[in-house]
Formats: C-alpha cells, sequence, structure tokens
C-alpha cells in the first residue's frame, strides 16, 4: 500500500509523456517561442522513460510476458549509449546537437524515474 501513488504514476506517465515531447517537438519546428528550460532540456529528461518504456513493451510483447521487467543494467547501458551519442559523438558531426552535460545528468535522471516507476509498487498490481 506503500507506493499506490507510485503505480497511478506508473499507469499514466508514458502517453502523457509522449504528448509533451510530441508537442515540444512541433512548437520547435513551427519556431514557436518556448521557455529555455522547455526548449532545451525537458525532451531529455523525457527521452530514456520513453525510450526503455518502449523497449520494455516490446520485449513483453515478443517474450509474451506481462511482467517481464528490463534488466537495469541493460536500462543503465541503453541510457549510457544514448548520453553518449548524442552529447559526444553526433555534436562532432552535426550542428543540430550540442554537448551539455547538463542533458546528460537528465537522461540519467529520465533513468533514475523509469527504474522508480517500474520497479516499486510491483507488489500491489498483483493485487
Amino acid at each position: 500500500m506503500r507506493f499506490v501513488f507510485l503505480k497511478h504514476i506508473r499507469d499514466y506517465y508514458f502517453p502523457v509523456f509522449v504528448i509533451i515531447a510530441i508537442l515540444i517537438y512541433i512548437a520547435q519546428q513551427y519556431s514557436f517561442a518556448l521557455p529555455a528550460l522547455l526548449n532545451n532540456y525537458v525532451n531529455d529528461f523525457l527521452c530514456m522513460p520513453i525510450v526503455l518504456k518502449i523497449c520494455q513493451y516490446t520485449v513483453r510483447r515478443l517474450k509474451s510476458d506481462g511482467n517481464l521487467q528490463l534488466p537495469i543494467g541493460l536500462a543503465f547501458t541503453l541510457t549510457l549509449f544514448y548520453a553518449l551519442y548524442f552529447e559526444f559523438v553526433l555534436p562532432k558531426f552535426n550542428t543540430r546537437y550540442t554537448s551539455d552535460w547538463i542533458d546528460v545528468a537528465l537522461y540519467g535522471f529520465g533513468f533514475l524515474f523509469f527504474i522508480t516507476m517500474e520497479r516499486f509498487g510491483i507488489a500491489e498490481k498483483a493485487e
């Protein structure tokens, strides 16, 4: 019962995060003036929960196991890959990407958010 509120967040964060990310992307594409914090950092935080949830969903479908959890090591490795690729590799080849340690931290916080949402409240799911 302790983590019931996390279960409610877990049930809805994915579609909410996807909608927010898409709205920010559309606003950027149409040069809509967004606050700097929203424009530069929110999607970096949302990235890993979205990507990891899609990966988890895909593996669950492939394995026909609706309770399967992504191993934390795999989720961490994917997060590390995203951080290295988008913050250190791509900025060398494409001016659209910039290297920023804050973005790396936000990928990490997104990873922690995903792990927290998907790991806590599992017992309540069975009730």
